[in-house]
């Protein structure tokens, strides 16, 4: 067994620990990873229009309006046309989107405590330093990735509600 392998195991077997515990049952994950990232972003930010949100989620607009009317539909963000520009679609949270991210946050907060407590300045900086070393390694190989299919004829197949 090589070290991929063993890292793979330990992964799988300890990572549902952190998905048992009452703070997360609390919270509603019923949303797709789009869904999440759009209310994650739109509470960066405050409000996003249309074309932002489809330029952070890089999806089609199709598939952003899809999202969008399935999060107003379910009452966690609003939509609105600009004051100054009737073209432009704003999105906001509401207070019930504003709550559940919120909510999220601190429970993730909550156990980027417990994992920090335990560890000196410097393991801190290590492990955030290998952090990012592991996003920028991955998005770099995913980019390259990306650049070399894009000769190919691509299909995204999308559940709609």
């Amino acid at each position: 067994m090589n070290d991929v392998d063993n890292i793979l195991d330990f992964f799988i077997d300890n990572v549902k620990k952190l998905f048992f515990p009452e703070e997360w049952i609390k919270i509603d994950l019923k949303f797709s990873k789009y869904e999440l990232f759009t209310m994650l972003f739109i509470d960066r930010k405050s409000e996003v229009t249309m074309t932002e949100l489809v330029g952070y989620i890089n999806c089609p607009m199709s598939t952003a309006t899809g999202i969008v009317d399935r999060l107003v539909r379910n009452g966690y963000v609003s939509r609105s046309r600009s004051e100054t520009d009737r073209r432009i679609v704003v999105i906001k949270l509401t207070d019930a989107g504003c709550k559940f991210i919120n909510d999220l946050r601190d429970t993730i907060s909550k156990y980027l405590k417990i994992i920090l407590e335990d560890l000196t300045g410097e393991e801190k900086q290590f492990l955030i330093g290998i952090a990012f070393k592991i996003m920028n390694k991955l998005q770099t190989d995913i980019n390259i990735m990306e650049n070399t299919d894009e000769d190919k004829t691509v299909i995204k197949k999308i559940d709609i509600e």
